[in-house]
């Protein structure tokens, strides 16, 4: 029942809410041209996979027949639990067992370099997810830059602190005002309430 003064009656027990029927939904925001800051975040990021790619090769690579491996090699197949007897059967010499840590290092270092460059291309697209999952690749990226000070070969250490610093430039740039409001359009007017 409606009178001429009166708004639609809530049908139900109790008082009328102060909000019914709803207003009309609010039309989503559009989102902003890219910004230069995103724009500046994918290079670094670019930088930082081309980098930090070549720090885990080399260090891959200089961990090839080396003298811990073949440590962990003799620590694995001493003994006669079922899975030292395992290792025995499945790597009958230190060679075997070395091309095999070599080769799951090499495709976890590309695969890792796949996804973060895929994480990447969907920040470039707005998506605010890749970015924060990019922040915990950044983090894990951070550790090992740390970590390359205490390395004693340039190849290994360079590139990983090189790929470091330009991780944080990254991480600031993706996380300034502009870019806040290309990956969560009205961002600025929400956070000014």
């Amino acid at each position: 029942m409606t009178g001429p003064e009166q708004g639609p009656v809530w049908p139900g027990p109790g008082p009328q809410p102060p909000t019914w029927p709803a207003p009309p939904p609010q039309p989503k925001p559009e989102r902003p041209p890219r910004p230069s800051d995103v724009v500046l975040s994918v290079q670094l990021w670019i930088f930082v996979i081309a980098t930090f790619t070549v720090s885990m090769i080399a260090q891959i690579v200089a961990n090839k027949g080396s003298e811990a491996v073949r440590a962990q090699y003799e620590r694995d197949i001493q003994g006669e639990g079922p899975g030292q007897k395992m290792m025995r059967e499945q790597f009958p010499t230190f060679e075997s067992f070395d091309n095999a840590i070599f080769g799951v290092a090499l495709f976890a270092v590309i695969t890792g370099a796949i996804v973060t460059g895929v994480l990447v291309y969907l920040m470039w697209r707005g998506q605010s997810w890749a970015r924060v999952a990019l922040q915990l690749v950044g983090a894990f990226i951070l550790v090992q830059g740390v970590f390359a000070f205490f390395s004693d070969q340039a190849l290994i250490a360079v590139p990983a602190i090189l790929a470091a610093i330009a991780m944080v430039g990254a991480l600031i740039t993706s996380n300034s005002r502009e870019a806040m409001e290309y990956f969560k359009p009205g961002f600025a007017s929400r956070t000014r309430r």
